[in-house]
């Protein structure tokens, strides 16, 4: 699903709560620079805590969201997408780095070759990898250091936050709208719940069986050989295991993406390692946690920010 469908989902449905204390909800857009000279755009914003007497208190969290796929720009979803994270926890700032080549207004169709040519995991990982420290290191330079780092991956972007969490030393993980698998494990559990997608499946099995002369150029289900090959090879459930931090995870239970007996088979895992994970599912909703009726992602966003407040 695009991720552009399902989070206008979600603005729709918070719209009501758009008009909650502007001076909470001012968006910034940026432009990083990395090292090598390439850029992208981010955002951040803070959520101050509701509290008048707290307006002016000490930095609690920092949350690097890393977003979902296609070339979609969060910024029209912003800032109604984060309702419901109140400040429960303390005061909070949210940053958001693109891919490479999504721009504020990106719609996921004018991206262009150049985003295909980056549009791989390693390259995200050592983008978000090389922001965050950036960020961190700015947030130091002001003697504004958080109580709590936090990772947050949303859909495809929660495939690289483990990774990212450990490698950061983050306090906390949150993923939303993942199942905690291994991306082609997944995408056989579905193919075997679907038969339609068994054809797309196998494509993808005979595609990668053979490494192809240019892995950038050549594309399987319009992404590159280079993608697929990555993304196959991210141990995800392991990479959760190997973490010794607190993980929150949600979904909807109506999620097209997520197999059924996902979550029982990834807490077994963790009761078998003599680990926990926090799971929370909501009924009826779809990717973006949403029903035909009903809009949770604010009710998930204000549990969120009490699991913090507890953690």
């Amino acid at each position: 699903m695009k991720l552009a469908a399902m989070m206008l989902g979600c603005l729709l449905c918070a719209c009501s709560v758009a008009d909650l204390r502007r001076e909470q909800l001012a968006v910034n857009v940026h432009q990083f620079q990395f090292r090598d000279g390439g850029k992208a755009i981010y955002f951040d914003m803070d959520r101050k805590p509701w509290q008048q007497q707290d307006m002016d208190a000490p930095l609690r969290n920092v949350i690097f969201v890393i977003s979902g796929s296609d070339c979609v720009s969060m910024g029209p979803f912003l800032p109604q997408y984060f309702s419901g994270l109140e400040g429960e926890s303390g005061r909070t700032r949210i940053f958001i780095m693109h891919k490479r080549h999504i721009l504020p207004g990106s719609n996921g169709t004018s991206c262009g070759a150049a985003y295909k040519l980056a549009d791989h995991p390693s390259r995200w990982q050592a983008d978000q990898l090389e922001f965050i420290r950036a960020q961190m290191a700015g947030l130091q330079a002001q003697g504004n250091m958080p109580q709590r780092l936090i990772i947050m991956g949303i859909s495809e972007g929660a495939e690289l936050a483990p990774t990212l969490a450990q490698q950061l030393r983050a306090t906390h993980l949150i993923l939303l709208s993942h199942t905690g698998m291994n991306a082609l494990d997944v995408y056989g559990a579905l193919a075997k719940q679907n038969p339609a997608m068994l054809p797309a499946w196998q494509q993808l099995q005979t595609g990668l069986s053979v490494t192809p002369a240019d892995p950038d150029t050549v594309q399987i289900h319009g992404r590159s050989w280079r993608y697929w090959s990555e993304i196959a090879a991210i141990p995800q459930t392991a990479n959760l295991l190997a973490l010794d931090i607190p993980i929150l995870l949600a979904a909807g239970d109506a999620d097209p993406v997520i197999p059924v007996n996902a979550f029982a088979q990834l807490q077994q895992r963790f009761q078998a390692a003599g680990k926990t994970i926090d799971i929370r599912r909501f009924p009826d909703a779809g990717h973006s946690l949403a029903t035909k009726d009903k809009n949770y992602l604010p009710d998930f966003m204000h549990q969120m920010d009490l699991w913090l407040l507890e953690h």
